[in-house]
């Protein structure tokens, strides 16, 4: 019962990250028909410069991790992460869209990911970083860490889980409760029909692409001082993301955001596993969930290939 209790609590955690990056994904498809390919490098980016801003790039301490520079950190990232991802969109990604040119969009987005991470690896040469914890969880049982029913987890996981659940739920109130959130779904439904009766398309694109990166990028930068991160932990979030709204096949929200919380306790099952008596271990936990879903499209791509008359 305590291994099963610790495997929940850390694989929900961690699929609270991948559930709201597959949340930015599944919108961005809805609304355009294409895969943000960069988004998780701009989570990265996001976190990098929340690092930055913190605590610089020298040695990482508790004292660098003062509530009020965090907090400027925490808006700066969001707003670099949130502006790059409609800029970028907009600047490189749209125009191939209007020529109809799947290779140029699946390129430029690509490229974008690609130059992001290699503006990382030049500005942080370390091979990973420790993110500062701007929350006193150090203070509460020892030194974060905290046994319940036999089950030892860090009380981080708690937040992060809480977090993620307030954060899709805030991003299914914006998308269903709000003008900005309907002239979205009128876009996801009729993009031509939209336009005619007046949602500015282009302009609410934008600031969806600034909305997903900055809420992707939010509890990313909550979930970091769980681990080391470097510069290419972003892109793997980014592809644990897309799995996660892959498997439900971009169709809603809220079930890409639960379909990344099942990702997370997989891969937290995998690492903690026994297939007859022998351990599979961590080295399994990214092999096996993607092999998984690999197979599933395989399945799907072919029951959906009309037979030959």
């Amino acid at each position: 019962m305590s291994l099963t209790l610790q495997i929940l609590v850390s694989g929900l955690a961690a699929g609270s990250v991948y559930g709201l990056v597959a949340v930015g994904q599944t919108l961005v498809f809805r609304l355009t028909g294409i895969v943000h390919f960069a988004l998780g490098d701009l989570v990265g980016l996001g976190v990098f410069v929340t690092l930055l801003v913190t605590a610089g790039r020298g040695p990482v301490t508790q004292a660098s991790a003062s509530s009020w520079r965090f907090a400027l950190a925490l808006l700066v990232g969001l707003a670099v992460t949130a502006a790059l991802s409609s800029g970028s969109y907009a600047a490189f990604v749209h125009p191939y869209m209007a020529r109809g040119s799947t290779v140029g969009w699946v390129a430029a987005s690509v490229a974008i990911a690609f130059a992001i991470e290699s503006l990382l690896r030049v500005l942080f040469i370390r091979p990973a970083y420790v993110f500062p914890d701007p929350f006193p969880f150090h203070r509460v049982g020892n030194g974060g860490i905290v046994t319940v029913g036999g089950a030892t987890f860090q009380l981080r996981s708690v937040f992060v889980i809480a977090l993620g659940v307030v954060l899709a739920v805030a991003f299914s109130l914006v998308i269903t409760r709000t003008r900005f959130g309907r002239g979205l779904q009128a876009i996801a439904q009729d993009s031509d029909g939209a336009q005619i009766v007046g949602v500015p398309h282009d302009p609410y694109i934008g600031r969806a692409f600034a909305l997903v990166g900055a809420l992707a990028a939010l509890i990313a930068v909550a979930a970091a001082p769980s681990g080391p991160f470097t510069v290419t932990t972003g892109a793997l979030l980014g592809l644990k993301g897309l799995v996660a709204a892959l498997v439900v096949g971009f169709s809603d929200p809220i079930r890409a955001y639960v379909a990344g919380l099942v990702l997370g306790v997989v891969e937290a099952a995998i690492a903690s596993g026994e297939i007859s008596g022998h351990a599979i271990g961590p080295a399994y936990r990214e092999v096996l969930p993607l092999a998984f879903v690999l197979i599933l499209l395989a399945i799907r791509t072919r029951t959906r290939v009309p037979e030959p008359e």
